[in-house]
């Protein structure tokens, strides 16, 4: 019997199933590891949710997206630095695909607002060099300063991904920022860098057809997901995201 095994990542998505697509650093500077544990850890309470995580560019594909309710980011321009083998061996280190293809980029604006899937585009995918994509999210990129602690303040009371959380603080982290390029955008939260006190608009949402984007800045390091207002909002942002209910944040990683 040619079953696909349930752990295959390839097999069709099942009656009842929530599928989520997500990819997360895996460059010199953004450690996969702790980004996809803490990130699975938001979701823990969540059996129905199922996670794929790619964890190199040719593995991502738009079949993966094509029955997916939300895709996850974390991810800049270049290239893979590191070509990784199935086998898990290497003699020598070779540079991988890129992920923010023009085919790509087109098959996530596609899933957006032709069938309505999810995207939260998370810290360096503002940076994803693909204008196409910027435009997308309706933003300009600016580039981020120093490593340094973040105050996340004005968190919009009125939306509900930010309803009724107070301010807090993030340890470390780089503070990228956006300039809002649409009127119909709604601003999430804002931030201010604890050291050279810059200002910057930290979350941002919108519509795209059939689709939700709500984007994030706060994530360079393991620090923003340890955080249990931040975990707080990316469990409130998928659901909305998606236009499910949004069941109250229970702490389970």
């Amino acid at each position: 019997m040619n079953s696909i095994p349930l752990h295959d990542p390839a097999r069709p998505k099942r009656p009842g199933e929530t599928k989520i697509v997500a990819f997360m650093g895996g460059d010199r500077g953004h450690n996969a590891i702790p980004l996809e544990f803490h990130m699975r850890g938001i979701f823990a309470g969540k059996p129905d949710f199922r996670m794929i995580f790619v964890q190199a560019s040719r593995f991502f594909s738009p079949a993966l997206i094509s029955d997916a309710d939300l895709l996850i980011t974390s991810r800049h321009s270049r290239p893979d630095d590191i070509d990784w083998r199935e086998d898990g061996l290497a003699e020598e280190m070779k540079s991988g695909a890129m992920f923010w293809t023009d085919g790509n980029v087109q098959a996530i604006i596609d899933n957006v607002e032709k069938r309505g899937m999810g995207f939260l585009p998370l810290h360096n995918s503002i940076f994803c060099g693909n204008s196409r994509l910027t435009e997308f999210l309706g933003i300009t990129p600016v580039m981020h300063r120093e490593i340094q602690p973040l105050w996340i303040h004005d968190l919009n009371d009125a939306h509900p991904v930010t309803a009724g959380i107070g301010n807090f603080m993030i340890e470390l982290d780089e503070q990228f920022a956006v300039v809002i390029r649409e009127q119909s955008t709604e601003t999430l939260f804002e931030m201010t860098a604890m050291h050279d006190k810059h200002e910057a608009v930290g979350g941002w949402c919108l519509k795209r057809g059939k689709g939700r984007i709500a984007g994030f800045l706060p994530g360079h390091l393991r620090w923003a997901y340890r955080t249990k207002e931040y975990r707080e909002i990316l469990w409130r942002a998928a659901h909305w995201a998606m236009e499910r209910d949004i069941p109250p944040y229970v702490e389970k990683g």
